[in-house]
């Protein structure tokens, strides 16, 4: 498929695809004989990953690296392990929006009140 395609069907820019392609995060595509660029249903499944892992707050750092380790079940429990660290990151930060939430809707009512009562 050609880098138009493969944007559309990993749902990212074809300047993202090319971003990831010189940053090594993505292997470099084959070249039909017009010289445009051919890619597989393995590059989309690296695509959707990166865009994935990014929009879960990973650094493309992360992704690289995770790209870069051999596959297999060493590689998937480092993956898990990064999942859990991020959803624990991520439920602290939950906790602290609850606790700032908490606070404003007191001195809102605290402002309530002491307008009722001018």
């Amino acid at each position: 498929m050609r880098i138009g395609e493969l944007a559309k069907r990993a749902g990212v820019s074809t300047s993202r695809i090319r971003f990831y392609e010189a940053n090594g995060l993505l292997p470099p595509a084959a070249r039909l004989p017009n010289g445009y660029r051919d890619y597989g249903d393995h590059d989309l499944d690296v695509v959707r990953f990166i865009a994935r892992a990014q929009g879960l707050g990973f650094t493309l750092r992360d992704v690289a690296a995770h790209l870069s380790s051999p596959q297999g079940d060493a590689r998937k429990a480092r993956l898990q392990a990064r999942l859990e660290d991020k959803l624990a990151e991520l439920d602290t930060f939950l906790e602290q929006v609850g606790a700032r939430r908490a606070v404003m809707l007191s001195l809102i009512d605290e402002l309530r009140l002491t307008r009722a009562s001018a």
